[in-house]
């Protein structure tokens, strides 16, 4: 698994992959230990899921388990760029009412920055 982590400003981390990819439960448990370490540095997380071909339930329950975790300790998780097929997936489960999605990392990262805003009272 091709992961790129990237900082982003305001303390955010921007994961995505460097070539198409597809995650299932082949790669779930790679993919828990490389988000591990950034949510250890970052509760602020966007993954820009534009190369991402195909999910199955174990990487959906990983996802629902890192905004579970980053939510606990103050931060969130939000989805970028999802291609139409896996836009369906989370709606067909009903998972567009949990987890924040933007059509581009930058829509997410302003949203970070808006949430900032709001909670200092700016």
């Amino acid at each position: 698994m091709n992961l790129v982590v990237e900082d982003a400003e305001g303390g955010a981390v921007v994961i995505r992959w460097s070539e198409p990819a597809v995650l299932d439960a082949a790669n779930a448990e790679e993919l828990r230990e490389q988000v591990a370490e950034v949510q250890a540095r970052s509760p602020r997380i966007v993954f820009d899921m534009g190369q991402v071909e195909f999910i199955d339930s174990a990487i959906i329950g990983a996802l629902v388990g890192f905004l579970r975790r980053t939510r606990a300790s103050g931060g969130d998780v939000k989805l970028a760029g999802l291609t139409p097929d896996i836009e369906t997936i989370f709606e067909i489960t009903r998972l567009h009412r949990v987890f924040s999605i933007h059509p581009s990392v930058d829509a997410a990262l302003d949203d970070f920055r808006t949430a900032s805003k709001t909670e200092s009272g700016d």
